[in-house]
């Protein structure tokens, strides 16, 4: 994909000569800025002209994050190498895992037209166990927008479905090295669909609704499952309360197969089912004053009971009503160093309704890895060398599963790196 959109882009600077503000990599026009950081990341601009008819932006984009785990429980210690052999992936030297990796480009044209993409890197596809020969393992993103103007986007294409207001939020930019564990439990992954959203509404209000093919695919949906339906509305009350950014809103998921697993088979990418609910609601409020941010994530999900297409074959699920509330403060310390928490509760209305994190707290030596309570106490630091753009963090989490056989903790560190 990234040929055309670069064929496309060479296209569009054939109108160069006349802007000679252009800038951008293409036109050896890069922007020099204040600092080394500044220099670098500017290579990443090829070509910006506000000016030009036809092309005002081609950049790429991509984020690599490098991370490592380890633990200890009431059974005793795990770490990145329990991890490599519970989830059958690769990690370097046993250690240190590629969390996300990946690579695209954006654009926008025509002045209200933007066309953008993501593959995700398999950073161990060439040599890595049962590696496929190749560093594609599927498209992360892709979709084209028509924003005209704030109150008014409209997409089309693939991208990460964001149900909560702390999945929202760019891995790139979470102060948390996983997100909680409710809130992966009811996230139902990289869909294809069509969306619609927009902000300052009469000043306040914004929203968004969207409407999604529900199986999981290493590019984009056939629509051979179910059908995701979503509406989002909020409230922006800065202005109200006086703070830096307050905003609260309420969101709706209805999914029409619940558990649905695409029969889609690929030597480099399986994919996983949609989660087992029917309806899902959250509650969200988002604050920001000064160096203080706060957010908030109160969800409930509808349990599913019946049969769900697996690979093809109706299989019998049980999976009980979920509730849980998520509180995620942070403070910058100092210039660069940000001091963050993160308080869960979770329950199901019956037993085994809730299960560890796949990442990385189901690798520890538990033999009941399902419960009815979860709770969890996070702690961390980030120090920002240039921003969200690159940065160094660590966290250590303490979490019990009620019900199960799981009480301990998990430290964590990693540098996250995005363009």
């Amino acid at each position: 994909m990234r040929t055309p959109i670069l064929l496309l882009a060479l296209l569009g600077c054939t109108t160069l000569q006349s802007h000679a503000q252009a800038t951008g990599l293409l036109v050896g026009q890069t922007y020099t800025g204040d600092t080394t950081y500044d220099k670098i990341w500017s290579l990443a601009q090829l070509y910006k002209d506000d000016s030009n008819p036809i092309l005002q932006e081609f950049s790429l984009q991509g984020r690599l994050q490098v991370q490592y785990a380890e633990g200890n429980t009431l059974n005793g210690h795990y770490d990145m190498s329990d991890y490599k052999k519970t989830h059958n992936e690769s990690v370097w030297g046993d250690q240190f895992e590629a969390r996300r990796a990946y690579f695209g480009a954006k654009t926008r044209w025509f002045q209200n037209w933007k066309l953008e993409g993501q593959i995700d890197v398999d950073t161990d596809g060439l040599n890595g166990p049962g590696g496929s020969g190749t560093l594609y393992k599927d498209i992360y993103d892709l979709y084209l927008t028509y924003a005209p103007n704030d109150a008014l986007n409209a997409s089309i294409g693939k991208r990460e479905f964001k149900f909560s207001r702390e999945q929202e939020i760019s891995s790139t930019e979470i102060v948390t090295f996983e997100r909680s564990m409710l809130t992966n439990a009811i996230h139902p992954g990289n869909l294809t669909g069509a969306w619609v959203a927009g902000k300052g509404i009469q000043e306040h209000w914004l929203y968004e609704a969207s409407v999604y093919g529900n199986d999981q695919v290493r590019e984009f949906s056939t629509f051979q499952g179910g059908t995701i339906f979503f509406g989002k509305i909020g409230y922006d009350y800065s202005a109200q309360s006086s703070l830096d950014s307050a905003i609260a809103t309420f969101r709706y998921m209805h999914d029409t197969a619940p558990g649905y697993q695409s029969s889609y088979s690929d030597a480099n990418y399986s994919p996983t089912a949609t989660p087992l609910f029917t309806d899902c609601f959250a509650l969200t409020n988002d604050i920001i004053q000064g160096r203080f941010q706060l957010t908030t994530d109160v969800l409930y999900g509808l349990g599913y009971h019946g049969n769900a297409d697996v690979v093809g074959t109706n299989v019998h699920k049980d999976q009980p009503d979920v509730f849980g509330i998520n509180l995620i403060p942070s403070y910058f310390i100092a210039d660069g160093l940000q001091l963050v928490g993160r308080v869960q509760y979770a329950s199901s209305a019956g037993r085994d309704g809730l299960s560890l994190p796949s990442r990385y707290e189901s690798s520890a030596p538990t033999t009941d890895k399902k419960g009815n309570t979860y709770t969890s106490l996070y702690a961390g630091l980030n120090y920002y060398l240039y921003g969200n753009k690159l940065k160094i963090m660590n966290g250590i989490e303490f979490s019990n599963l009620g019900g199960g056989s799981y009480a301990g903790y998990t430290f964590l560190s990693g540098l996250r790196m995005s363009f």
